[in-house]
């Protein structure tokens, strides 16, 4: 009979500790019962935004950003034309200058005195040589080079 009555006071024990255990945690617990049921009892609602407004919106942004859009694409532009300008400036002045060495060798290599023919202290507009000019230039190198040939031809 004692070991009934053991596990009888044992069983007390362990509910009496439960009962312990469980009023701690209700004590500890009220403020976060008390947090959860706040949090547990709030009503959400999502309302949906209607249609005009989503499109004043979008419009307001368009409003707001297409000049600043228009405004970079025109300077992007200009810039585009300025390094094109310059581009053609520095393809005519290359011409030029390869131009001006074959009229150099030209006259090394025949033994002429080019001190009539010396250009190199006149000044260039290179902004001024057009296209119509540059074919000039290069037609007369052309004819150069054949009345060479025919004055080698003798």
């Amino acid at each position: 009979m004692q070991s009934l009555e053991q596990c009888v006071n044992s069983l007390e024990a362990i509910v009496h500790q439960l009962d312990g255990s469980v009023s701690r945690l209700a004590r500890n617990g009220e403020a976060s019962n008390e947090l959860c049921e706040g949090i547990l009892k709030i009503k959400r609602v999502f309302e949906l935004v209607p249609e005009y407004d989503v499109e004043s919106a979008r419009l307001a942004l368009f409003e707001e950003v297409d000049p600043m859009v228009k405004t970079l694409g025109d300077k992007i532009e200009k810039a585009l034309i300025r390094k094109r300008r310059e581009l053609e400036n520095l393809r005519q002045t290359s011409e030029l200058n390869s131009l001006r060495l074959s009229g150099d060798l030209y006259f090394s290599e025949t033994g002429i005195d080019n001190q009539d023919m010396d250009v190199s202290t006149d000044a260039i507009a290179i902004a001024s040589a057009t296209d119509a000019e540059l074919d000039e230039l290069r037609a007369l190198k052309a004819r150069r080079a054949e009345l060479q040939e025919l004055l080698d031809g003798r």
